[in-house]
């Protein structure tokens, strides 16, 4: 019978080979418990985190930009002129040179001059439209005279000339009937002397014949009258009349010419004045550069009619403008509170409310992805330090959820736009690289909503160099029992 200490040596050596045994068959298949770098001490290696429902005080973070709620877009604002002067076109084109310009960025008053344009064209026309509107003066005063001497000549036709004439013929008519009723008087003495024979009848005749003839006249008299009255008179008086609606009619369009040329010679003036560029309110001048089509203002660059040439921002009132992606658009909503920080101001801090949100997004050239523009109201006054154009970060307070499954934000990783958890298996043997779908965010915590489950474990802050050794797709095999050596059979048989 083998001794205690001959059994146990057996023993031993009967371990060595199990042990032996089963590292060729790991090494063999592929798969042996120390890993291909080592032991697999997950927790010494990696730092997890447990997947756990919680309730999610929901934000979403987002970039924008700040911008003045009131901005100002200052143009050229010369208009293309021409003018007619003594048969010859004079123009201009409404175009110019800029002379001079205030720096990009300058903080200016309302009313500081900030450009320049040449207005030597302008000038010129405005100079000969003095001249025009001189002679339109001097042929609407022209005409007002001569309206008046219309009007006098009616006057003086209706008043003098008329009333004389009427006196002439007065005049005649009465000669006419005096000499009438002499000759009558002389006829009637002729018939009674004739009756008593004292005249004879040829002298009765001649009396006859003579009071014939002053009724003749004084019906000629008095149908000179009448002509006068019904016909001459009105007929110079209408023409006297159709006179002074000429002279009338002329005056309405001296008036509108004058007034015409008094416009142009107003709208020229302006167009000089513009020349002059003046800020309209207080604010914070900004170049219109526009680097796609060429355009930077400086001086000496020739601007057109429109141009965009500055903007003007009012800093006492600014807002933020929010770029919203298209996946997230339909979970903000008017009210909506907001902290905002800048990044290049770090030590600002600002809240705000969402005031609008746009309905239809902004396209940008070479991009497929589409963004909504989201205005966010500041509680407070903007401070000194925060100039137009600044970038922001915007966090929205979305509703809280109840219940859900969340990870630590350190726990998520992205690639090529899909985001991914590393989880540890549940045989603790290596980790799982899961593809996840994520829901609500906090500034810590992020929703999962597909991909994990509750009590499951994540790798925080991973890295594709540190897991790839420990990253298995597949679950491991379960390993095969290892053939029993020959010699060692009995001993164990015993054993047992």
């Amino acid at each position: 019978m083998p001794t205690p200490r001959k059994v146990r040596s057996s023993l031993g050596m009967i371990a060595i080979a199990a042990a032996a045994g089963a590292a060729i068959w790991a090494y063999a298949s592929g798969h042996h418990p120390f890993g291909k770098g080592g032991p697999r001490n997950l927790d010494e290696k990696y730092q997890f985190a447990p997947v756990s429902r919680t309730v999610l005080e929901g934000s979403l973070t987002t970039p924008g930009r700040l911008e003045s709620s009131k901005r100002t877009v200052i143009e050229c604002e010369l208009e293309n002129i021409t003018i007619g002067i003594l048969g010859r076109q004079l123009a201009a084109g409404g175009a110019s040179t800029l002379l001079s310009v205030v720096p990009d960025g300058t903080p200016v008053k309302a009313g500081d001059v900030l450009a320049t344009l040449d207005s030597s064209a302008y000038e010129e026309l405005l100079r000969q439209q003095r001249m025009t509107v001189e002679r339109s003066r001097a042929d609407h005063h022209q005409t007002e005279l001569d309206l008046d001497v219309a009007k006098l000549a009616i006057s003086e036709f209706q008043n003098g000339l008329m009333a004389e004439t009427l006196k002439d013929h007065q005049r005649l008519i009465a000669l006419a009937e005096a000499e009438a009723s002499r000759s009558k008087g002389r006829l009637d003495w002729a018939n009674r002397m004739n009756a008593k024979g004292y005249v004879s009848t040829s002298v009765r005749n001649t009396e006859k014949q003579t009071y014939g003839k002053a009724m003749i006249a004084l019906e000629r008299a008095q149908g000179a009258r009448d002509l006068f009255e019904r016909f001459t008179a009105a007929k110079t008086i209408r023409q006297l009349e159709g006179t002074l609606l000429s002279r009338q009619a002329s005056l309405k369009y001296q008036d509108i010419r004058l007034q015409r040329n008094l416009d142009r010679l107003a709208k020229l003036e302006k167009q000089v004045e513009l020349c002059t560029i003046r800020a309209p309110h207080d604010g914070y001048v900004i170049y219109a550069n526009d680097p796609r089509r060429g355009i930077v203002i400086e001086a000496g660059i020739s601007v057109r009619q429109k141009q965009d040439l500055f903007y003007l921002p009012d800093l006492e009132q600014m807002e933020v403008v929010a770029l919203l992606h298209e996946s997230v658009v339909d979970r903000v909503k008017r009210g909506m509170k907001a902290r905002i920080a800048f990044d290049g101001a770090p030590d600002v801090n600002l809240t705000g409310r969402v005031r609008s949100v746009a309905p239809i997004p902004i396209f940008e050239e070479r991009s497929d992805v589409r963004y909504f523009e989201g205005i966010v109201t500041i509680d407070q006054q903007a401070r000194r330090a925060l100039m137009p154009g600044m970038s922001a970060r915007v966090d929205l307070a979305m509703p809280p959820k109840s219940n859900v499954l969340a990870v630590p934000v350190e726990a998520v990783t992205s690639e090529d736009g899909d985001d991914f958890c590393y989880v540890e298996r549940e045989d603790g043997e290596g980790l799982e690289k899961r593809h996840i779908e994520l829901g609500q965010a906090t500034h810590d915590m992020l929703e999962v909503a597909e991909g994990l489950e509750e009590g499951e474990r994540v790798v925080l802050n991973p890295r594709a160099d540190e897991v790839a050794d420990d990253v298995s797709d597949l679950p491991l095999p379960a390993p095969e029992p290892a053939p029993a050596a020959a010699p060692a059979a009995g001993p164990i048989a015993a054993l047992r």
